[in-house]
C-alpha cells in the first residue's frame, strides 16, 4: 500500500508506504506524483515507512530501487530533501544502512532518518 498527499503549505508530497510493496509498486507510485497536477520538480518528500517492515525487504530490492530511481533525478528541480521516518528499532537500524545504499543515486537529494512525521516536518522547513 502507497498513498501519497501532496502539501502545498510545507511544498512536500507525503508518502505513506505499509504491506507488502515492490521496487516496482513504488515506481509506479513515483510515476504518478511525477504527473500529478500539484507536482513540482523540486517539492520536498516524507517518506513515512512506519507501516512497513523493513526486515521483509531484500536487500537486492534496496539497491534496485537505487538504481531505478536515478531516473527521477534528472527530473527533480535543484536541491531538494527526502525524509524517511520509521519508529521501528529495527527498521531504523536498517534505513540508516540502507540510506548508504540510497545516496548512491548522486544528483541535488538530501535523505535524512527520523523517528517521528515533526522530525521530518521540522527539517523539511528549515
Amino acid at each position: 500500500m502507497i498513498k501519497s498527499t501532496f502539501d502545498p503549505e510545507r511544498h512536500l508530497v507525503l508518502m505513506k508506504i505499509g504491506g507488502d510493496i515492490s521496487v516496482a509498486d513504488l515506481l509506479a507510485e513515483y510515476d504518478t506524483i511525477f504527473a500529478h497536477k500539484d507536482f513540482e520538480p523540486n517539492m520536498h518528500a516524507v517518506w513515512d515507512l512506519s507501516d512497513l517492515d523493513l526486515t521483509r525487504i531484500p536487500v537486492s530490492d534496496i539497491r534496485n530501487l537505487q538504481r531505478e530511481l536515478r531516473q527521477y533525478v534528472s527530473r527533480r528541480g535543484d536541491g531538494y530533501k527526502a525524509a524517511l521516518v520509521t519508529k521501528r528499532p529495527t527498521d531504523y537500524g536498517l534505513l540508516r544502512i540502507y540510506l548508504s545504499i540510497l545516496k548512491l543515486i548522486g544528483g541535488n537529494i538530501s535523505f535524512r532518518l527520523y523517528r517521528t512525521l515533526d522530525e521530518a516536518y521540522e527539517w523539511i522547513s528549515r
